[in-house]
């Protein structure tokens, strides 16, 4: 029987602390549901119960940033056949909500386990929407003056198919999770915790109090909501326009198209409003068109129309397991933001990378050689990025042509003329 959660390692949590019971039992549940591990994906969010990744080693497992994990599990769930499993504690879900909601809303297939150990046990005991009334707390040390959440009232009004709560330890755990797991479309299992840490030194909460502390709230224990709901009908992934001719059509890679034997790694920066995201992604497009592997990772400022664009482009005859840059093959610098972005990263210092190429417009940086092109003059600033990943991928070699065709036919039909003129131009 296969074993998901690993034993044999240490539980990363205070003695005492409720979050293994609940781990225990998730492992129970999967077992007892016999779902295959590679169909099985842990989305963690931060906080204590976010320590739990690497105890599930068979299972897919994703660390997301505070309160999103939900909206990452249904993205998840919607590219994939995985069956999301969210992992998290009342911080998460307070911070979280409308992303629960929404997902209650579209009835997202994910199924979103709730450890509410009534404060945020990990940042020191502060209180949060599910701290229940008069609990002493490190920010309200009188005791909690806000009555808690109804968490199944909120999204059970939002429309979610299954919602359920419990304590732990208790028998009905196990039963409740498999119920959770079993159910088609969005499920929430609210499991009452004990942070020994803070709940208890703190607050002076037991485990007996508990066990009582749901009904003094005046909240009932079980399924409170468990039928199907009618499927919602959404736009499938990646299309961004509601007529035929707008939709994005999928990638049928070629392996005979590409011709990279090694991983390469290209940063190229500019400024923000120049495509430069969009660039990498067009160039990521060509890559897998060719059967090659690809990664992307993109970071522009809040501000979004100002200021820098960067983006890091990874490509791989072979799987990539890291996407990070560690010695970028090319960095390219097409306007003077991207350049100070990249001097900031620390790219632009000897030997940071193999080969600098900046449009002749950027200033180069004192100590280091730098390969100029004419850039934004030849084919103008929302092209300047483009035309060089394009020269760069046809001077290498890294792909045959058509592989830009396959490219070039996904994008919106008001761009693919100007863009199949800018290929030709730029490898001319």
């Amino acid at each position: 029987m296969t074993q998901y959660l690993d034993t044999t390692k240490p539980f990363p949590y205070c003695p005492g602390c409720g979050h293994p019971l609940v781990l225990r039992a998730l492992d129970e549940a999967l077992r007892a549901a016999a779902l295959p591990p590679d169909q099985v994906a842990i989305v963690t969010d931060i906080g204590c119960v976010g320590l739990a990744d690497p105890l599930f080693p068979a299972l897919h497992t994703v660390h997301t940033l505070h309160g999103r994990s939900v909206a990452i599990a249904s993205g998840i769930r919607r590219a994939g056949t995985a069956k999301p499993i969210v992992l998290i504690g009342d911080g998460g879900a307070g911070i979280g909500l409308l992303h629960l909601v929404h997902a209650a809303q579209t009835d997202a297939d994910v199924a979103v386990i709730v450890h509410n150990n009534l404060v945020y046990g990990m940042t020191g005991g502060q209180h949060s929407v599910l701290t229940p009334c008069g609990l002493k707390t490190t920010t309200t040390p009188e005791g909690c003056p806000i009555p808690p959440l109804d968490l199944g009232a909120v999204l059970i009004g939002a429309g979610a198919g299954f919602f359920a709560r419990t304590v732990a330890p208790g028998k009905e755990l196990v039963p409740l999770l498999a119920d959770a797991l079993r159910h088609p479309g969005f499920a929430c299992l609210e499991v009452y915790v004990l942070c020994p840490t803070f709940a208890t030194s703190k607050g002076g909460v037991t485990g007996k109090d508990l066990q009582d502390l749901p009904a003094t709230e005046g909240f009932r224990l079980g399924v409170l909501r468990s039928e199907p709901r009618r499927a919602v009908a959404l736009a499938s992934v990646g299309s961004r326009a509601t007529s035929s001719d707008e939709e994005e059509p999928p990638i049928v890679p070629d392996p005979s198209l590409g011709h990279l034997d090694r991983l390469v790694q290209v940063v190229a920066a500019g400024r923000a409003g120049e495509r430069v995201q969009s660039a990498a992604m067009l160039a990521a497009s060509a890559a897998a068109a060719a059967g090659l592997h690809v990664a992307v990772r993109t970071d522009n400022p809040v501000t979004q129309g100002t200021g820098f664009s960067l983006a890091e482009l990874t490509i791989s005859p072979d799987p990539i397991l890291y996407a990070g840059p560690t010695v970028p093959d090319i960095v390219l610098a097409t306007a003077v933001e991207g350049a100070r972005e990249l001097e900031g990263r620390g790219l632009l210092r000897a030997g940071a990378a193999r080969r600098l190429v900046f449009d002749s417009e950027v200033p180069s940086p004192d100590g280091v050689a730098v390969e100029r092109r004419d850039l934004r003059k030849r084919f103008g600033p929302k092209n300047a990025t483009l035309a060089a990943v394009i020269a760069e991928a046809s001077a290498a070699g890294w792909w045959d042509a058509r592989a830009w065709d396959a490219a070039v036919g996904r994008l919106p039909e008001s761009r693919r003329a100007e863009t199949q003129a800018l290929l030709v131009k730029a490898t001319s």
